[in-house]
């Protein structure tokens, strides 16, 4: 397999696509990132779709999508183009087409793009085992050909622009008796559409390997573009994670798997899919690639000897570091991502924040993980002794400090801290260029006296000290200092990866920290720097910080980022989707309901999906899936499989307990 999904793993270079022109609308080439959204409503209630376009188009949607599952839906498109000219609504329009070839032809003409999904568009999913020899599986392809040929040579003549949009959970038996239920499937589903369309000279194409799982998402992408490096294929792509859900973890699962790509420099358009009205999806679309339009087609760097590829970007494996342990808590080997809760301290006043710190959790809900004080001076350290001796001061504990006072006062951090752990930046007391230098051996020799009995060290490094490295763990070996971890200062993911290139032979751990002003910018920065680390399998520990802040949402924070890559699942997980014009009832109201009645569920998955094109296939990673399966009606799942068939809506939660109870998987609140 072709290790190339990018130019660089450790440089920013956006990937080079062709231009595709929707509309007058440009994805790809040299435009920036576009943002789309779709509207929820009924394609045959014009009035209705027509205030969502317009308020989509008002805040800053570029492409607006509407699902067209009938020929009636498609024959209500004249009325709509038709009122958006009266209007002066100029956004462009995509047709989302499942299961249905031919309204796929009827809305071509009333379009500027048409999405058909490669796993249903001329395949039918019925979860049959099906074992198909060479031949058998080439007249499955002739069958596709000529049932999408048609659309494809249409599209071609009136300039209408297609995006072949897989989702992992409406791959096709075909697909998934050849490949399985993987991100090879996934880009072997798309390949084989984007072929018949290449047979026919038709090239206006976008492409989308979307998954609810980021971990998937991320891979079935990079697997993709690294099958267009063979082929020498340019098309733009199209990213989202489908079914995210509401709220923070939407956003946070949304920034996680599209902000991953984006750092990579893949991605052209981006879709935000939250269980919310879709007007709440441009924001979070626009945050996201804000960054990466600024930097608009530039590189950050290129490529050099120094780094070269050292994980398998398509498969996750861990970044394997040796056990650190402070006191009774590990970091690295086998144990779980850590997390550190970091915040200031001030003196005496302090005591009350402290003991807040255990009473919410620090010690408890969250045991056995790690609480960090930041001492600014002399003041700050003798409170910390008092609180010490009486014991006020949560375990295990560490400290970082920003200048030259654990040297000043080693033995008083001594008697305070035991055996923990310090967070230094050793380039914040001199200048490291010379490791020969007296300062250099003089912090050492004091680091190698603070380390005896096994306390640990963090050396935390600015992006431009990584080089630094093998001076470090040379000084390290030479005093015998074996407890030590790394950390950059700046969440940065790509300069993350170096720093992991530069330990992948000496196995320390690494922590994923950073420092930020708002709520906000912590959510969107760690989801997606300390979120796409993860899902690459680096870091070992989470230390998120809140200026002047509760750091009780850097708890939160945190396990959600850990929730999100299903590293360790402290809550209920919940796979929702966006809803559109095919859901049958109000999905917002209806994920909400059934979350006050299971979030105290910790580590079930629960889907709850609007209809069936994507429902039974993510049922396969959920446990229990709440699936509309017509007017009022609700079709129940464990995990892919029915087992409760068109109940009425009304009933359907409380039958959804019962089988979550049936199953074992109850707790009450």
């Amino acid at each position: 397999m072709n290790p190339k999904y990018n130019e660089s793993p450790f440089f920013y270079h956006r990937r080079k696509t062709r231009e595709v022109k929707v509309g007058n609308v440009g994805i790809g080439g040299e435009n920036p990132i576009r943002i789309q959204s779709m509207i929820t409503s009924n394609t045959r209630d014009t009035d209705a779709s027509i205030i969502q376009i317009q308020a989509l188009e008002n805040i800053g949607s570029e492409i607006v999508r509407l699902t067209v599952p009938s020929q009636a839906d498609a024959d209500n498109l004249p009325n709509i183009r038709k009122r958006m000219k009266e209007l002066g609504l100029k956004v462009p329009l995509v047709a989302d087409i499942h299961f249905t070839p031919q309204v796929a032809l009827k809305c071509v003409e009333w379009v500027e793009k048409v999405r058909i999904n490669p796993g249903n568009f001329a395949d039918k999913k019925k979860f049959d085992i099906i074992e198909y020899t060479d031949r058998e599986y080439e007249e499955e392809l002739e069958r596709i050909e000529e049932v999408f040929t048609p659309l494809v040579l249409r599209a071609k003549e009136l300039g209408v622009a297609m995006r072949i949009g897989t989702n992992h959970g409406s791959l096709s038996d075909r697909i998934m008796n050849r490949f399985g239920d993987t991100p090879l499937g996934m880009v072997e589903s798309a390949l084989e559409f984007i072929r018949i369309a290449e047979h026919n000279n038709y090239k206006d194409i976008v492409v989308s390997m979307k998954a609810s799982n980021p971990q998937v998402m991320v891979q079935a992408y990079r697997l993709l573009v690294s099958r267009f490096y063979e082929l020498s294929m340019d098309y733009p792509l199209h990213l989202g994670v489908t079914e995210a859900g509401d709220g923070k973890d939407g956003r946070i699962k949304s920034a996680m798997g599209i902000g991953a790509l984006l750092e990579d420099g893949l991605g052209d358009t981006i879709r935000v899919s939250l269980t919310e009205d879709a007007v709440a999806e441009i924001p979070v679309a626009r945050e996201l690639v804000k960054k990466y339009n600024d930097l608009y087609m530039k590189s950050l760097g290129k490529e050099s000897t120094t780094y070269q590829e050292f994980r398998d970007p398509y498969a996750y494996s861990r970044f394997y570091s040796k056990e650190l342990m402070l006191g009774e808590t590990g970091l690295g080997d086998k144990h779980p991502v850590r997390v550190e809760t970091e915040f200031p301290f001030f003196g005496l006043e302090s005591v009350a924040e402290i003991q807040s710190a255990n009473a919410k959790g620090v010690q408890t809900s969250k045991q056995n993980e790690i609480v960090f004080f930041d001492f600014k001076d002399e003041l700050a350290l003798t409170a910390a002794a008092s609180l010490k001796r009486k014991n006020q001061i949560p375990n295990p504990i560490g400290f970082t400090l920003s200048d030259e006072l654990a040297m000043q006062y080693d033995s008083l951090a001594e008697e305070i801290f035991g055996l923990q752990k310090w967070v230094v930046s050793p380039f914040l007391f001199f200048d490291a260029t010379n490791p020969d230098s007296i300062e250099w051996n003089q912090f050492f020799d004091f680091v190698g006296n603070y380390a005896k009995d096994k306390r640990a060290v963090e050396f935390c490094l600015e992006a431009n000290q990584i080089s630094s490295v093998n001076h470090i763990l040379n000084e390290c070996r030479k005093r015998k200092i074996q407890n030590i971890s790394f950390s950059l200062a700046v969440p940065d993911l790509l300069e993350t990866r170096k720093l992991a290139y530069a330990l992948k032979d000496s196995d320390y751990p690494i922590c994923l920290c950073g420092t930020f002003a708002t709520e906000e910018e912590a959510l969107y920065t760690c989801s997606i720097h300390f979120g796409g680390l993860l899902l690459d399998g680096i870091g070992d520990s989470l230390r998120i910080r809140l200026l002047d802040k509760d750091h009780t949402a850097t708890l939160s924070l945190s396990y959600d980022i850990l929730q999100a890559t299903r590293f360790r699942l402290t809550k209920t997980e919940y796979i929702s989707c966006p809803s559109c014009g095919r859901t049958m009832f109000d999905l917002q109201s209806t994920t909400a309901k059934i979350k006050a009645y299971t979030s105290h569920l910790k580590g079930v998955k629960i889907a709850v999906m609007g209809c069936i094109v994507n429902g039974p296939g993510e049922m396969a990673d959920a446990d229990f899936g709440y699936v509309g399966a017509g007017i009022g009606k609700v079709h129940l799942y464990k995990g892919k499989e029915i087992v409760v068939k068109g109940i009425s809506e009304i009933e359907a939660t409380e039958r959804l307990i019962d089988l979550i109870k049936a199953n074992g998987m109850w707790v009450d609140p």
